[in-house]
């Protein structure tokens, strides 16, 4: 007979703190990995890549430091004590997760689990069941060409090596290949990144999108268009062969990253021992509620597809703790889920993109403003920076919102409380900011954006 549990959690990654919260409310909970706890975020994504970031920042800093007329001069980047530090944290996170497991008394398994029917999973020579489970199996680097290589995904690059690799070639033009190439270039590295597409970037909206490989450019030496024909490897390192433009160009790099997207851990569950299916993706749809087709299992973060981000993946498991413990009946509100790209420069992005109002018949008006009204923006000597606003001419509603420049991040915040709480572009015209802060480049922004709907 199975063991019966009141939930068993399956994926020890952002829904991990629903099986602590359910176990510390009394529930019999379960919780599955058969990896590291804490999932991708923590030990190979979100946070050892920022640690990084913020080691290239202080040496561009240095570097740059001419344009605001200092003479420095960078002696030495210790990429090894860098690693060392990054590594640190990453070695600690799975003994952090298990202890919180432990002391909230959760039946946590070490194994991969397996359907053998719709509520039933069998990890090793246990078979478990319950009323309610969660499926938050995660997702995993697209396998990239040339596997019996010794080359890197992001799930290779941390912990990071002892021997931080002179030269790198990066390729893909996303967000994680994006971010990681101007880590490297940052500290030093001879970094390359290759991308098939025309542009970097590609669901960003264009005017941003043409700013940022501008300024990215500056740093790292970068090739659209560009088409893996070959990749060899000896003991000196890499030697990859690219179509160009039609043209074969080679190059050689100690190290080399694919950063090719991300696929859904599916594959491996059984799925057709639980009347569930997933998509032509690999993904499993879920509804409002976050609930598969059959009732009572539930998939949350990069396994269902939405948005594939660590704070959507975290609000949809904060939203199933209110339901399981609240008594929530309510469908989930993900409609406004922002994201930014922390490469350099940084980039902000929430709602319609002027390309997808265009596609979607949506009537507009789009204005991009630079972030000069701010001195405290003038005050950082870069002319990139730049703001740009998707509104609608009925409403004055906020349709999108996008940013590239120094904290695009934390700026945005500012627009999606707006747009959650009274969404209206006046709104942020009326504020009275703080002078001179960066914040004053989205008043300047409204102003436009107002004078641009009376005029349509």
């Amino acid at each position: 007979m199975p063991e019966t549990y009141d939930l068993i959690v399956l994926g020890g990654g952002r829904a991990s703190g629903l099986a602590f919260a359910t176990a510390k409310a009394g529930w019999k909970t379960a919780l599955i990995e058969k990896d590291k706890l804490g999932g991708v975020c923590p030990n190979r994504g979100c946070v050892p890549s920022k640690l990084l970031i913020g080691f290239a920042e202080a040496a561009r800093h240095i570097r740059h430091a001419d344009r605001h007329f200092v003479d420095a001069e960078l002696k030495h980047v210790d990429l090894n004590r860098m690693f060392e530090s990054v590594n640190d944290y990453v070695g600690g996170v799975d003994g952090r997760y298990e202890g919180r497991a432990i002391d909230a008394g959760v039946d946590l398994i070490r194994a991969e689990g397996r359907f053998v029917g719709p509520k039933t999973i069998v990890v090793g020579d246990r078979e478990l069941t319950a009323d309610k489970l969660v499926v938050a199996t995660g997702s995993r680097p697209r396998l990239p060409p040339y596997g019996d290589l010794p080359i890197w995904t992001s799930d290779e690059l941390f912990p990071l090596e002892a021997d931080p690799p002179n030269s790198l070639m990066v390729i893909g033009g996303g967000v994680i290949g994006c971010e990681m190439a101007a880590f490297f270039a940052g500290v030093g590295t001879e970094t390359r990144l290759f991308a098939r597409g025309g542009r970097l970037l590609g669901r960003e909206d264009s005017d941003i999108e043409s700013v940022f490989q501008k300024e990215f450019e500056r740093d790292v030496e970068t090739h659209c268009h560009a088409t893996l024909a070959d990749l060899k490897h000896d003991v000196s390192g890499f030697t990859a062969s690219f179509s160009i433009h039609g043209k074969t160009e080679t190059f050689t790099a100690e190290r080399v990253l694919f950063a090719i997207g991300r696929r859904p851990n599916t594959e491996s569950l059984d799925l057709e021992n639980t009347g569930l299916e997933a998509d032509a993706r690999g993904f499993l749809p879920v509804n409002d509620h976050l609930e598969t087709i059959v009732p009572g299992v539930f998939a949350v973060g990069d396994v269902n597809g939405r948005f594939m981000l660590q704070h959507a993946a975290s609000y949809e498991v904060f939203h199933l703790r209110q339901r399981f413990l609240n008594g929530l009946d309510e469908p989930i509100d993900e409609r406004l889920v922002a994201h930014a790209i922390y490469s350099h420069p940084e980039v902000a992005s929430i709602g319609l993109t002027e390309e997808q109002a265009k596609v979607g018949g949506r009537p507009y008006v789009a204005v991009v403003e630079n972030w000069l009204a701010s001195a405290r923006a003038m005050a950082m000597r870069i002319d990139y920076p730049r703001v740009k606003l998707i509104v609608s001419p009925d409403d004055y509603s906020i349709l999108g919102c996008h940013l590239v420049g120094p904290e695009s991040s934390t700026l945005l915040h500012q627009v999606m409380v707006v747009m959650r709480l009274k969404n209206d572009v006046r709104e942020l015209a009326n504020m009275i900011y703080i002078h001179p802060a960066l914040n004053e480049c989205l008043l300047s922004a409204a102003v436009k954006a107002i004078a641009a709907v009376e005029k349509a």
